[in-house]
């Protein structure tokens, strides 16, 4: 890799479905096997408009639900695969 992208983080976008959620399973692990740190960054509201549940319960009613919530899910799902893993919240 060159200089400049062992500087850059691996980035996901979240927005609580299982789908963004198995790619923060994929980011974690490469941020990990590459030595990079992982970015979480908040996708969309679409589980709200679609009426869909998360993926994840935050333990709040879906209206209360906010972006903060779905990227510590995130955070704590990618956390719990690679507790070694750093990385930054957007």
């Amino acid at each position: 890799m060159s200089a400049i992208a062992k500087e850059l983080p691996v980035v996901v976008g979240v927005d609580g479905s299982e789908p963004s959620l198995r790619a923060v399973d994929w980011a974690s692990d490469e941020a990990v096997l590459r030595g990079l740190p992982l970015r979480l960054v908040y996708a969309s509201l679409w589980e709200r408009y679609e009426g869909d549940a998360l993926a994840a319960d935050p333990g709040k009613p879906p209206e209360e639900v906010s972006a903060d919530d779905i990227v510590e899910s995130a955070a704590r799902r990618a956390r719990s695969r690679h507790p070694e893993l750093t990385g930054q919240r957007a």
